[in-house]
C-alpha cells in the first residue's frame, strides 16, 4: 500500500481544495465513529480519505478507467453518473494505491448508493459522508446526533435523507439504496416481534 503521507500528497494535488478538505473531514468523522463503535481506526480513517478519489475524473475518464481493470458498471449506475466515482474510486484504491482490503474498498464502492448487508464499516463512510462538519442541509444535526450513539438509527437517518434529497431532486434512485432501506426496515419490524 502507498504511504499515508504520500497517499494525502497525491489526493490533494488531483482534488480540488474543496473535495480534498471533505475528503479530510470525512475521514476524521469516520474515525470518530470508529472510536465509539469499536472499529478499526486506520480502516476507517483510510477509507474517509480515499472515498472521493476519483471524484476529479470526467465521464469518460471513469469509463476508460473502469475498461482498463476489467470493470463493468451496471445499467441503474450508468444512468446516474454522479455515483460512478464510487467504483471508480474503489479501482484507484486498489489498483494505483495499493489497498488491498476488501473492507476498505468496499467502503468506498458503497459510499453513494448504500447496499443490502452493508458492514459496520461501510455504514461509518456512508454516514461520515453525509455529517462530516461542512454538511450543512435539513437533517443533518440529528445524524451527527445519532451518530454519536446508534450506528443503524444513523444508517437509516442517511438513507432516508438520501432518498428525501433525491426524490424532491426528481434524481434516479439507485436500486441498492431501496434494498437497503427496506432491509433496515424488514430488520426492524422483525426485532419489535
Amino acid at each position: 500500500m502507498m504511504d499515508i503521507a504520500l497517499l494525502d500528497e497525491k489526493l490533494s494535488k488531483v482534488l480540488s481544495e474543496k473535495r480534498y478538505t471533505h475528503s479530510v473531514y470525512v475521514s476524521h468523522t469516520a474515525v470518530d465513529m470508529a472510536k465509539i463503535f469499536g472499529l478499526d481506526i486506520k480502516k476507517a480513517f483510510l477509507a474517509g480519505l480515499v472515498h472521493d478519489c476519483a471524484k476529479y475524473m470526467s465521464y469518460d475518464e471513469m469509463i476508460d478507467t473502469a475498461k482498463r481493470y476489467g470493470y463493468t458498471f451496471d445499467g441503474m449506475t450508468l444512468a446516474c453518473p454522479g455515483i460512478m466515482h464510487a467504483d471508480v474510486g474503489a479501482l484507484l484504491a486498489q489498483y494505483e494505491y495499493g489497498i488491498d482490503d476488501t473492507g476498505i474498498l468496499d467502503a468506498i464502492r458503497y459510499h453513494t448508493v448504500a447496499r443490502e448487508g452493508m458492514t459496520s464499516l461501510e455504514k461509518i463512510i456512508y454516514i461520515a459522508d453525509m455529517a462530516e462538519p461542512m454538511r450543512d442541509f435539513d437533517g443533518v444535526d440529528r445524524l451527527r446526533e445519532l451518530s454519536k450513539s446508534d450506528l443503524d438509527k444513523a444508517f437509516f437517518e442517511a438513507l432516508r435523507l438520501s432518498l428525501e434529497f433525491n426524490i424532491k431532486k426528481k434524481n434516479i434512485i439507485h436500486p441498492n439504496t431501496l434494498l437497503a432501506y427496506n432491509e433496515v426496515l424488514i430488520n426492524t419490524r422483525e426485532e419489535k416481534q
